[in-house]
């Protein structure tokens, strides 16, 4: 009795704070479309844009949105957000883009639904993407627990972290996409957790260490190789569990759980080191790539993604820069033998980033979540939906500023090669070389017009020679605010 007494008791105390709270609607659209020539949209038109461009060379949208942003600076704060796009050169001409609702109480965040994120520690405007998490794919409806912002815990160490559940929503992509007889699975889960450790104090110099790791489980395989069956998936309370220590199946599971740990696992440790000034800053990261246990102990060298960045908050007419190195060439190895009772000996490689051997994979719609220079399979032609190029080394610019207070610019270069994966590895070392050059306009009479002028190209045998120019238009503002 005590116990719903105090549930009531918090509910309309919930009610309360919102109905003083000071309400502000905002409201967004978009209408965005991209012209061109080529098997594919430019690749920097096209990728770390949250899944809403197509990989076809002429598409575009038209997007509206209502949303209500967090009060970081109130004790309690709460959010939600809804968006529709109109889309044409894609599989859906009506979709939902973003549905979700958000609380906040002092530090710790609850977010349910579909909302675009970007990377936790990366650059979103100028940096390739991170390797667990870029915004390259579209939205994974999940639930969210923990503190997204970092939190002082003392006058030196900072802190945040998260745990997610969710779900992949992609039985229709691959029903249109996959040919007859090819392997797929349905009604697959997802899980993700991170934590990074902040250390400063009042010195210029901090540093950041951190582990991003994240699963995909449960669902139905169908088509497998070697098989004429399909392998179900458990998706129970000791699922959920298994993949959040993680830890090996039981009887009850499929043998590829029982021999590895339950779930297709994805993860990363960040380093970052870093100088602050008022008028500039500058830092250094590195997030080592792990697939598995043998590159949890670095057997796979070096692989994952370098960086360095400067920034400033002053109009400069250079405001950011990034320079980063990806590498996924080595991946623990050539080869991988899991021990048996008849050889009982364990050798780990072919780590297969992004891959496995039941599910498609680290992807999600066709594109891929974590970086975009590991191939997305909506780049594919034969209806498979994995990966077919995981070993790439790519070198990537990116910088921005300002023309004119109202007019900015965003430079992005890259070149990347790639060498197949490490079980069907490409006859000849593909390469790419793309590039894109941005402009936006925010002119001071008409507050909240925003107009873009983009220009990309490829060139080179991964995915061919594109070209393509885009136009986009957007206005945002308050719908309406309420008074206290």
């Amino acid at each position: 009795m005590a116990r719903n007494k105090n549930i009531i008791v918090f509910f309309l105390w919930f009610l309360s704070q919102i109905s003083v709270a000071q309400f502000a609607l905002e409201y967004d659209v978009e209408a965005n479309a991209i012209a061109g020539n080529g098997g594919y949209a430019p690749f920097y038109l096209m990728n770390n844009r949250q899944g809403l461009v197509s990989f076809r060379p002429n598409n575009g949208y038209l997007r509206a949105g209502i949303h209500k942003n967090m009060e970081s600076g109130k004790r309690f704060s709460y959010a939600f957000g809804f968006d529709m796009v109109g889309a044409y050169g894609r599989d859906a001409p009506v979709y939902v883009q973003q549905l979700y609702g958000e609380l906040k109480y002092r530090c710790l965040g609850l977010s349910v639904g579909a909302k675009e994120m970007g990377n936790v520690m990366a650059n979103d405007r100028l940096s390739s993407g991170s390797m667990i998490w870029s915004g390259n794919a579209r939205p994974i409806p999940q639930v969210r627990l923990g503190i997204p912002h970092f939190v002082k815990v003392t006058d030196w160490l900072q802190l945040k972290g998260e745990i997610s559940y969710g779900a992949f929503l992609e039985n229709r992509y691959q029903d249109k996409h996959r040919f007859d007889n090819s392997m797929y699975t349905r009604n697959v889960l997802y899980h993700r957790k991170y934590v990074m450790f902040k250390f400063e104090k009042d010195r210029p110099f901090y540093g950041i260490v951190g582990v991003d790791m994240a699963a995909q489980f449960g669902g139905t395989n169908y088509n497998n190789v070697g098989t004429d069956k399909t392998i179900r998936f458990r998706s129970d309370l000791a699922a959920f569990m298994r993949v959040f220590v993680p830890l090996s199946g039981t009887e009850s599971d499929p043998g590829i759980d029982q021999i590895n740990v339950v779930g297709n696992h994805v993860g990363s440790y960040w380093l970052e080191v870093g100088y602050k000034q008022k008028e500039w800053n500058t830092r250094a990261y590195y997030e080592h790539y792990f697939d598995d246990h043998s590159g949890m102990g670095f057997r796979n060298k070096l692989d994952g993604l370098w960086g360095i960045e400067f920034s400033t908050p002053h109009r400069w007419p250079v405001t950011g820069f990034v320079f980063e190195v990806m590498n996924s060439t080595h991946q623990s190895g050539p080869f991988l033998w899991d021990k048996t009772d008849e050889i009982p000996v364990q050798v780990s490689g072919g780590d297969y980033y992004y891959g496995h051997v039941c599910y498609n994979g680290w992807t999600h719609q066709g594109h891929t979540i974590g970086t975009p220079f590991i191939t997305s399979p909506g780049y594919n032609t034969d209806g498979y939906l994995g990966f077919k190029n995981s070993r790439s080394r790519a070198f990537h610019v990116g910088a921005d500023g300002y023309i004119v207070p109202e007019l900015t610019y965003r430079v992005l270069v890259g070149h990347q090669r790639g060498w197949g994966n490490p079980y069907v590895p490409f006859t000849h070392i593909s390469h790419e070389f793309s590039t894109l050059i941005d402009f936006d306009y925010r002119p001071k009479k008409w507050q909240g017009w925003k107009f873009n002028l983009s220009g990309a190209f490829d060139k080179g045998t991964l995915f061919g020679d594109n070209w393509g120019i885009q136009f986009g238009v957007r206005k945002e503002g308050t719908l309406f605010r309420s008074k206290k």
